[in-house]
This record gives structure tokens, sequence and C-alpha cells, in this order.
């Protein structure tokens, strides 16, 4: 059950949402557990022991915690660190990551941010150091279990701050401001993902369809344009959607994306891209290591270990080092020399960053090594013998409204506009209209599933 679902939307949403609006506040940690492990239970497609092992790896994770205030031993951390690392890693190795249940990358990582900020003391958690196992754990431990498990952010984040997310839960307000501005997410994060996401990936899928041999050095480009945004578009709807249905639960879940094509270098793109596992990794990993504090030479090192860490991150596979290795390599440099020239030429800038973007989603969009050399070789124009050569206009063409609106919604300007309207009669016309076309292209379409539920 997907969010871009008509049973998501016209069955689980509105009986959950009645469910926890309806009930006292202090039965709504209980509401919003068991919502979301029968959203995850029907999310799994007949793997349920995928809930059992989330259920799991939540009970584990609070008694460590507990574990951790009560002794205050730094080796603890590590070991319960160690255990999930070998979990995500049992996962994404065995039979290549086929029964990775979906999810587990990002709440793995939530639980870790949680023990490390205990560990550190970044957390406030006076809550927990109150609770002994003779004592309220029950109540506590379902608070911390609705923070963990929470189905708007549950399978594809976004990330968020331990100690943030716990005072929100403290603090979560249900009214109808927060409802009419979260259903204003969902139905945006629905349209991008659906009319889209959706529509641009059919664009890509020809190009497969051709044979990377065979397709022209234009429809290859715009193939891959395609293809980076369907990927953004997919991802960044997701995002809205999650967005939204915290904000009608009274959460304000972080933005994930900021315009992130607007970007004058490679850096400065991967602040903007899925920011909050950027900032994962910078809180977590980058700046223990030393971040920028100690020199250029273990400034790159410290770079290098991120990298290597994002790419292991979203699979083991030889494609995704490729692809970190790659934007390292673009990083590295820009630190080093290439960003005081770049500084020389906005224009440039933005050229050089989305041409270097594209070319960077070709191990994500082919993952076979002899396709992606050929493929590759036709976006240079040096391979390929029985090449179509006006496959770009009779294909591209039937696409060229959606790439037209996906270039445009790239931009920052379409947001801002949006801010500017989003709370008057106009705006809800707008939303009421694009909920029932997406609607209709969700009732006659087959499912599509959420491109990064497979980390």
């Amino acid at each position: 059950m997907q969010f871009n679902s008509i049973e998501f939307l016209f069955y689980f949403l509105p009986v959950f949402l009645a469910a926890y609006s309806f009930l006292p506040q202090r039965a709504r940690s209980t509401v919003l557990v068991l919502g979301s492990l029968v959203y995850y239970a029907i999310a799994s497609n007949g793997n349920y022991w995928w809930v059992l092992l989330l259920v799991g790896i939540t009970v584990l994770a609070y008694l460590a915690g507990l574990t951790m205030i009560k002794s205050g031993k730094a080796g603890l951390l590590w070991a319960y660190l160690a255990c999930l690392a070998a979990v995500l890693v049992f996962f994404k190795v065995y039979a290549g990551g086929r029964y990775l249940p979906s999810g587990m990358s990002f709440y793995l990582f939530q639980i870790a941010a949680y023990l490390i900020d205990i560990h550190q003391s970044r957390d406030d958690v006076q809550y927990l150091r109150e609770v002994t196992f003779k004592c309220d754990i029950g109540k506590n431990f379902l608070s911390f279990a609705s923070q963990i498990v929470m189905f708007p952010k549950l399978l594809s984040g976004p990330l968020m701050n331990p100690a943030e997310l716990r005072k929100q839960h403290e603090n979560a307000q249900l009214n109808g401001s927060n409802i009419r501005s979260g259903l204003q997410m969902l139905i945006l994060g629905l349209g991008f993902k659906v009319l889209l996401a959706n529509r641009l990936g059919g664009l890509w899928a020809q190009a497969g369809v051709t044979g990377y041999d065979s397709v022209s050095v234009p429809f290859a480009w715009v193939a891959l344009i395609a293809y980076s945004m369907q990927l953004y578009f997919d991802f960044y709807g997701y995002s809205l959607m999650a967005m939204g249905l915290g904000k009608m639960m009274g959460y304000d879940l972080p933005r994930n994306f900021d315009s992130p094509y607007a970007s004058k270098t490679v850096s400065e793109f991967y602040r903007r891209w899925h920011m909050t596992l950027g900032r994962w990794f910078r809180d977590y990993l980058y700046v223990p290591l030393g971040g920028n504090r100690n020199g250029t030479i273990k400034t790159i090192f410290n770079l290098a270990v991120v990298w290597l860490f994002t790419g292991l991150w979203h699979g083991v596979g030889g494609n995704y080092l490729i692809w970190a290795g790659f934007l390292f390599f673009l990083i590295a440099n820009e630190r080093l020399w290439l960003g005081k020239i770049m500084k020389k030429s906005r224009v440039i800038c933005h050229i050089y960053v989305v041409f270097v973007i594209l070319l960077s989603w070709v191990p994500f969009a082919v993952g076979d090594w002899t396709d992606m050399i050929c493929f590759l070789g036709r976006l240079f124009g040096i391979s390929g013998t029985t090449v179509t050569h006006l496959d770009f206009v009779y294909k591209g063409m039937e696409y060229l409204p959606m790439l037209i609106a996906g270039v445009v919604f790239a931009t920052p300007a379409p947001r801002k506009l949006w801010e500017k309207i989003r709370d008057t009669f106009a705006a809800d016309l707008i939303i009421l209209g694009l909920f029932w076309v997406v609607v209709y292209y969700i009732s006659t379409a087959a499912q599509d599933p959420f491109m990064y539920f497979q980390y």
C-alpha cells in the first residue's frame, strides 16, 4: 500500500486520522504505533516478518538506550552500533538485497542517531533517566516507538534529529490550519509523483526497450534527463507527502529537498538533495572524523570516508561505489581548485552542475557494467551500430510537455509562487482539482512504487 494508492487515500488514511484525532492525547502514541505497524504490514506485500523485525529492533534499541543511561559505558555504544550495522549489511548483501525490508536503512539510521545522542548527551534524555525497569516503562516505550515507526517517515524518511522529534511529539497540535496545510503538501507531493515522476519514467523506459546501443545521442540525453527528473520528483513527491501527513498529525517534519538543480556546485547540490541524509552523515560521521578542522588532506580523507559510506548505504553493488566515487572526485576537486574558477561565472556554474549530475545518475539508472559503458558511449557518440537517428523526435516529442513541466518545477520559482498564494481560496481550488486529476490517473494506471523504497 503506497501513499499514491486508492487504498491508502480513501481507506487507511481517513480511518487512522479519525482514530488519532478523536481519541485522548494520552492514547495517541498507541494509535500512532499500531497504525504504523498496520500500514507497514500492508505495505510489506505479505512479508509480515518485516513487522516482527521492526518491532524487535525497536524494543532492543529502547532497552539499549536504558542500559547505556544506567551504565554510562562508552563500549556499549560501539557494541550496539555494530549490531545495527551487522543487521543492515546482512540484508544488503544477502541475496543481493532481495529480502531487504522496506525502510530498514532509514529506521536503523534513526535508531543509531538516538543511541549516539544518548552517549554524547546531545539529547535531553531526562524522561528516560527517570525510567527504570520497574516503573512507567510501557508509557515511555510507546512514546519512543511512535517516533521510530511513525509511518509517514518510516519507509523513506526524512531522517530527523531525535531530540527535535521528541519535543514535537510532546507538543503535537491538531488543528484545522495544520490539517489544511498538510493536505496541500500531501496532494502536491501526489501530483509530483503521479503526474511527473511516473510519466517521465516511461520516457526513460523507452531507452531500455530500444536498447542502449541503438539510441541516438540526442535521445540518450533526453532519456537521461527524464530519468533524473523521475528520480527527483519521485523522492521529492514522497518527501512532500511525508511532510503533509506529519503536519496533519501535528509534526513539522524537515524538508528533504531545496531546489537542488539550482545549485552552483556539486557540494551545494548535495546540501539541497536528500538534505536529512546529508545532515546525518555530517553530524554522525564527517564532524566526528574531524570535518574540515585539520587541514586540506585530512578534510579530503574525511570526505572520502563519508562518500564511501554513502555509496554503501545505497547498496553494495559496484554501480553505487562508482556513483559515490565520481561525486567524491567532483567535490574534492571543487574544494581543491575548481571552486575558485567556477565562482567567476554563475551561468557556467549551473551548466557544469547539471551536466555532471546527469552523468552521475548513469550508474543509478543502468546498474549493469556492460550496459553502463554502452550507454555512456551513446551519450558521447562513440559506440552503437544500429542507431535510430530520429528516435528523439517521435519518442521524445510525446513526453515534451512533461519534460518542460519538469524543468519548470525543478526551479525555485513555482515553490516561491505557491508560498504566496497557498492561504487563498484559489489555492484550495487548485489543490481540489489536482487531487481528482491524480485520483483519475491512479485509478487508471498500474501501481508504481517509490524508487527510494529499495534503500
